[in-house]
């Protein structure tokens, strides 16, 4: 027969067993490495969710500007096909507007008559100030001390 050892295993009887000690400074050294790595673990998990959470954001904002830069295109196109002549032709008759054939011209006296067929250029005005004689009057050297003496006698003047 054989000697069985019977090992009983009630706490007490267990921690005497532990072939190594854990002193109160060691238990408070492993509890502190112990909240430092939860907390590096719960700070990394949080990072991690803004930048996912801004991410899926910025993924729905890109959605949407596409949506909208889709539906800007579909106006511009409704846009393009309601300015068509055609279009505005259809519309105008369907208003009761008709081509104009029977064209009539009414005089306005003291207004210049149009060219005759011989003359296709209208006449020139004439121009009472031209850009010459300002030009001449501003190289002048003294123009702006004049310039600058008017100013001053408005300013006191008030």
């Amino acid at each position: 027969m054989s000697s069985n050892v019977i090992v009983s295993l009630k706490p007490k009887n267990v921690i005497r067993h532990i072939p190594w000690q854990l002193n109160s400074r060691s238990a408070l050294g492993l509890v502190l490495l112990l909240a430092l790595v939860s907390l590096v673990g719960w700070l990394y998990v949080t990072q991690a969710s803004a930048v996912t959470t801004t991410s899926y954001r910025i993924d729905e904002m890109r959605m949407e500007l596409d949506h909208v830069n889709n539906q800007n295109a579909a106006l511009i196109m409704e846009i393009a096909q309601l300015e068509a002549l055609s279009r505005v032709e259809q519309r105008a008759l369907a208003l009761g507007f008709q081509p104009v054939n029977d064209i009539r011209y009414i005089s306005v006296d003291g207004y210049p008559a149009a060219p005759s067929s011989t003359d296709n250029a209208f006449p020139a005005a004439p121009i009472e100030n031209s850009v010459d004689a300002y030009v001449a009057d501003v190289e002048q050297p003294n123009w702006w001390l004049t310039q600058l003496d008017a100013v001053a006698e408005w300013i006191a003047g008030q």
